[in-house]
């Protein structure tokens, strides 16, 4: 006798959770600046590496932050702090992917004299899946009347089709606009189709900037800048991407009366490739008495990553004890993901949207107020029971008095997967000889019952049950008299 073992193919899923970082750190200012007051602060976490070790997954990032403030004067600047965090996750070893999607959970900058000091959390998103390599047993050779029960697997796998980086220039028509203190930029890919020169992108870039006016006058320019550009590749559909802001730039050209935005675009573009296999759940032999050892597997398949677009307004009133707004000047947001789930097809995901708004008095002096706005977006999700998720955000702001109308882009990507516990043969060991009845018997099967389930019950062989009928079906629909010797 021996045991033949085989590959289960695709990817299979070995640990997924949620974990959080702690960041913090000193902020520098620029050079030559005092601090007075911040105005706003916003971030986002960026992990530079990702990588499984035995029994963990070891990652890199840094916690970026935006901030606006005063020294008398209004100026902006970035700064970052770097952190390394060790997550521990069972069954993981060396060489398996990993994937982990960062959210800042909560970003705190704190003046202490003049200096800043950053207090974030970060929440991270973590799954981690093996590339085939799980052997399980495919049959006994030696043992002519092994009866064998498997389970027939399809799976889907990522694979990466092209990646690449390209540079977007947009001219903003801005006649007000004599500088940008700040500005900020982020990206969503909306399709991918195949095209005779490549691949077509077509997607949107949401530019947000403070800008000053050469009487000093502050104000938000916002837009949202639909694109479409031919890339080197190829593929069948259906294909998904995502895209990265790498660097921009963002400048006035006051001699032209517009804001000039040159950005800088990661992109990697995916598709699907299939793989097909079985893996053995039970094993028997009515002359040779032996039990099957058991691992519980979970193979997933890659279902795309799609993104949806979800708008909102709100009118929002500033708290007591503030002034009443003459303009808006600046609308800062950060997303934050509260919860998400299936609902039978569908993602459902809840979260907040963390607001600053700055705006001016009618005195001129600047004012500042934060204001959480709760988001629910649904997306399909036919088939999958785990997503990464990743949420971005642009907002603005208008009007004055006592309110004043905020409008928001959530911009949601899901990468989904579809995953299900197979429990497969991984071994055998010796056992007594089972005690079976003899004669004719006659047997009344339940619906949903197998053809191997009632073999293995009377210890006897399918051809045997199949002797009076041959064509009794493998998956026994309740209504079949099976008649049959032991």
């Amino acid at each position: 006798m021996e045991l033949i073992w085989k590959e289960l193919p695709g990817e299979h899923m070995i640990y997924s959770g949620l974990t959080q970082a702690s960041v913090e750190g000193d902020i520098p200012l620029p050079e030559g600046r005092t601090l007075k007051e911040v105005l706003s602060c916003t971030g986002s976490v960026t992990l530079t590496d990702a990588a499984a070790k035995a029994g963990a997954v070891a990652v890199e990032g840094r916690v970026s932050v935006d901030v606006i403030c005063t020294d008398g004067n209004v100026f902006a600047f970035s700064s970052h702090a770097s952190f390394r965090h060790i997550i521990p996750a069972e069954g993981v070893r060396e060489g398996m992917n990993a994937m982990v999607q960062p959210c800042l959970q909560s970003l705190e900058l704190l003046n202490e004299g003049g200096r800043l000091y950053l207090n974030a959390v970060a929440d991270m998103a973590v799954m981690v899946t093996a590339p085939g390599g799980i052997k399980v047993l495919s049959s006994i050779s030696g043992v002519d009347d092994a009866e064998q029960d498997t389970k027939e697997l399809t799976l889907a796998c990522k694979a990466e089709v092209c990646s690449g980086s390209l540079r977007l220039r947009e001219e903003l028509e801005a006649p007000f606009a004599s500088a940008v203190l700040y500005s900020e930029a982020c990206a969503a890919l909306r399709d991918v189709t195949p095209c005779a020169n490549g691949l077509t992108l077509e997607g949107t870039l949401y530019i947000s900037a403070l800008v000053e006016s050469r009487t000093g006058v502050l104000s938000q320019l916002c837009r949202a800048i639909p694109f479409t550009e031919t890339v080197e590749g190829s593929g069948q559909s259906p294909l998904w991407g995502d895209v990265s802001v790498a660097a921009w730039d963002v400048r006035a050209s006051e001699e032209f009366g517009m804001v000039i935005a040159d950005v800088g675009l990661n992109y990697r573009i995916y598709g699907r490739t299939t793989a097909s296999g079985s893996a053995a759940v039970d094993i028997f032999s009515p002359t040779l008495p032996f039990e099957c050892l058991h691992s519980r597997l979970k193979p997933c398949s890659f279902l795309g990553c799609p993104t949806h677009r979800h708008s909102l307004t709100e009118n929002v009133m500033l708290p007591e004890g503030l002034p009443d707004a003459q303009r808006v000047i600046y609308t800062a947001v950060r997303p934050l993901v509260t919860s998400s789930g299936m609902e039978g097809d569908r993602l459902a995901v809840e979260g907040l949207l963390f607001v600053r708004i700055l705006y001016a008095g009618e005195s001129g002096s600047i004012f500042a107020f934060n204001e959480d706005i709760p988001f629910s977006v649904e997306t399909d999700a036919p088939g999958a029971t785990d997503a990464l998720i990743s949420v971005r955000a642009s907002a603005s702001a208008s009007g004055g008095g006592r309110s004043v109308e905020l409008s928001c882009t959530v911009l949601l990507t899901a990468c989904l997967y579809g995953a299900e516990y197979v429990t497969a043969v991984c071994g055998i060991e010796e056992c007594p000889p089972r005690e079976t009845s003899h004669g004719l018997m006659a047997y009344f099967p339940s619906s949903g019952e197998t053809l191997y389930s009632v073999a293995k019950k009377y210890n006897t062989s399918r051809s045997n049950l199949r002797h009076c009928d041959p064509n009794l079906p493998e998956v026994l629909t309740g209504k079949e008299r099976i008649v049959f010797m032991c």
